[in-house]
């Protein structure tokens, strides 16, 4: 009789959000579970006789004895993608939309009318055209921040 099957933990205990095993890889991680998750996988596993290390989390819960790290969560690998795609759409964009311009204020005689229909410049539109197209949550400034820092540093370095 092999008893190593029923030892072994499925997919479904490794990731699922009401998993106990999950919540011991998550704790494991650093990560702590909010009261909700805590709730859910209370609620999922009732059923079944609670480790005391899971009776402890959610008594430290209860007496709000669990402390997060402050500040913002860490961002998915996929957003950092997407944020470098985006980027590069950016770039060849923004060369276009500055030839536009230069070609556009060559043909024009005079500046008072404006800057040819925009009153954005052009790595204002470029930014906001990107955001929409990559459907980003962000203003054009954080864009463009986020893109900055992403860089590596050689490339921050304008020799001029």
């Amino acid at each position: 009789m092999d008893n190593q099957p029923a030892s072994k933990p499925t997919l479904y205990d490794l990731f699922e959000a009401t998993s106990l095993q999950n919540c011991q890889r998550l704790l494991d991680a650093g990560e702590i579970p909010t009261s909700g998750q805590l709730a859910d996988i209370l609620e999922a596993n009732a059923d079944q006789q609670l480790p005391a290390w899971f009776i402890d989390l959610v008594t430290k819960n209860l007496r709000g004895e669990l402390k997060r790290k402050a500040g913002r969560r860490k961002e998915p690998a996929l957003f950092f993608y997407r944020l470098a795609a985006a980027a590069e759409d950016y770039q060849s964009l923004l060369r276009e939309l500055q030839e536009q311009e230069l070609t556009s204020q060559s043909k024009s005689l005079s500046r008072i009318g404006g800057k040819n229909g925009s009153s954005e410049p052009p790595h204002e539109r470029a930014a906001n055209i990107t955001i929409q197209r990559w459907r980003l949550a962000m203003s054009w400034r954080a864009f463009l921040n986020r893109i900055a820092q992403n860089r590596p540093p050689s490339a921050r370095r304008r020799s001029g």
